[in-house]
């Protein structure tokens, strides 16, 4: 308990400082008076939420607790502590300690998320296993949820929306809350959609004469509702989709879902052996949400960005990018010509924020690459000692003659290191 919440602690003192600056005393009033229900206290609100955000940046949260709900629990700090007439750095971490660790207590419970993906011709449920979830996904509402769900809900927010497309999803997770059940549900649902989407998408290239769908096969329904094991929803609250758009086709895998599911085990049974499944997950995350977008610019350069990830070089140049990828490639002279291309075309767009033509190729030639070095890293990782081991051994010369040399460079060092050992007593 005796280490700081606080990744910064001089930034946290000077925020907490200016929001204690914000308190109004007793009987003092103000143009924009905030106040709480549960707290005594009372803010002027100029700024106040900023200073907020601002403080939630720089806390040192438990992995565990959801994305969602690390501002509520900094507004709950800061409040309890302005009622305790201590708002300052000390005793508000302490605080967001006590109210982190209460969160923590709370006991797991089972919610299902119930949503959809744009998959059709499956002739009976399929019950795939993630390392936190159980993703059941069918023909049709399974009757539980039938009398909770709230399908006028979902045709108000989407007229247009045509449920014939879409197989319906039901994700089962354990969780203390709700924030947590939709976040670890979404996440897990992501983890298998972009699996299935590699397999899709593998080796794969297109041309669009008019505004291009979505490169993903499979999107995820817009609308997400939480329940409780029983059919009843969990809380009135909905989670949405925010790169969904209209302009896509569902996927008929009458005949290949099979083959895909062969794929989706073998590569996640690589995955979980490799003893970085949460890397893993977080990779194919954010390859599902690069490419549910038809904006091509943007899945290009989330797609670069991803790749930087794959080689660990987001802190390093983009030769170190190139050179990492070169490893996988014989015909590197190719490989790298276009992916100096790739370079250009992401610093032009980045740096002069222009849409660039042939972002459609381009996205894909990036993609394809993308999809060789998951494939590369799940056994690479397996085999190495560490992520920093894997990094030294990309960075060694692709040069037979060169890796020669080292060798027997070692084997020389070896030699002096066993001689002197063997003359002089070292203690």
């Amino acid at each position: 308990m005796n280490k700081s919440k606080w990744t910064d602690s001089t930034a946290a003192k000077e925020i907490i400082s200016r929001i204690a600056k914000l308190k109004l005393k007793a009987n003092q009033s103000c143009m924009m008076l905030l106040t709480h229900n549960n707290y005594k206290s009372a803010f002027d609100s100029a700024g106040f939420d900023n200073y907020l955000m601002l403080l939630k940046e720089l806390v040192r949260f438990d992995g565990s607790v959801p994305e969602s709900l690390k501002q509520s629990l900094v507004k709950q700090a800061v409040w309890r502590s302005a009622d305790d007439d201590k708002l300052h750095d000390g005793y508000v971490s302490n605080m967001l300690k006590i109210i982190e660790a209460e969160y923590l207590e709370k006991p797991f419970e089972k919610y299902n998320l119930v949503t959809g993906v744009s998959i059709v011709g499956l002739k009976r449920t399929r019950v795939i296993k993630t390392s936190k979830a159980i993703i059941k996904i069918t023909n049709s509402l399974p009757k539980k949820f039938k009398k909770t769900y709230d399908f006028k809900e979902v045709s108000s927010l989407y007229p247009k929306l045509d449920n014939k497309s879409y197989s319906w999803v039901v994700v089962e997770v354990n969780a203390r809350c709700i924030h947590s059940a939709a976040e670890i549900a979404l996440e897990q649902l992501d983890y298998w959609r972009g699996i299935f989407n590699l397999y899709f998408n593998y080796n794969q290239t297109r041309t669009s004469f008019h505004k291009p769908s979505p490169i993903n096969k499979i999107s995820k329904y817009p609308y997400h509702s939480i329940h409780l094991d029983n059919g009843d929803r969990a809380t009135p609250l909905y989670w949405f989709d925010q790169n969904f758009n209209y302009d896509f086709s569902s996927l008929d895998v009458s005949g290949k879902y099979a083959k895909a599911n062969v794929f989706y085990k073998k590569l996640s049974r690589g995955i979980c052996n490799s003893g970085y499944i949460s890397f893993f997950i977080n990779i194919l995350n954010r390859y599902s949400t690069a490419l549910d977008t038809t904006n091509m610019n943007s899945s290009f350069l989330a797609m670069w960005s991803l790749l930087e990830s794959l080689t660990f070089s987001g802190q390093d140049n983009y030769d170190v990018t190139i050179a990492r990828t070169l490893v996988l490639f014989t015909d590197k002279f190719k490989v790298e010509q276009e992916l100096k291309i790739l370079r250009n075309k992401r610093n032009m767009a980045i740096h002069s924020g222009n849409q660039f033509e042939e972002a459609e190729k381009y996205a894909y030639i990036l993609m394809n690459y993308i999809h060789e070095y998951i494939f590369f890293l799940v056994n690479a990782i397996s085999k190495s000692e560490s992520i920093e081991h894997l990094k030294a051994t990309l960075d060694l010369p692709l040069s037979r003659v060169k890796l020669t040399e080292i060798r027997k460079k070692l084997k020389s060092e070896i030699k002096s290191l066993d001689l002197i050992e063997n003359l002089i007593n070292i203690k």
